[in-house]
C-alpha cells in the first residue's frame, strides 16, 4: 500500500505533529491519508487524535 509522505514522515519522526497539521491545512495530506496510516500501523490512534482534534 502506498501511503502519503507525511504519514511516513510522522511515523519515522522526520516530521512533528505540528508539521503534519500544516500539511493538512495546505492539502498536502488528508484526514483519509492519516486514517490509512492508523489502519496500517504507521500512526497511533493517539497521534490521530492529536492531529484531528484541532482542525
Amino acid at each position: 500500500m502506498k501511503l502519503n509522505f507525511w504519514v511516513y514522515a510522522l511515523s519515522y519522526k522526520w516530521a512533528t505533529a505540528e508539521m503534519v497539521k500544516e500539511a493538512i491545512a495546505y492539502d498536502d495530506c488528508s484526514i483519509e491519508d492519516i486514517r490509512k496510516g492508523v489502519e496500517t500501523g504507521y500512526i497511533t490512534k493517539e497521534e490521530f487524535q492529536e492531529l484531528t482534534s484541532e482542525l
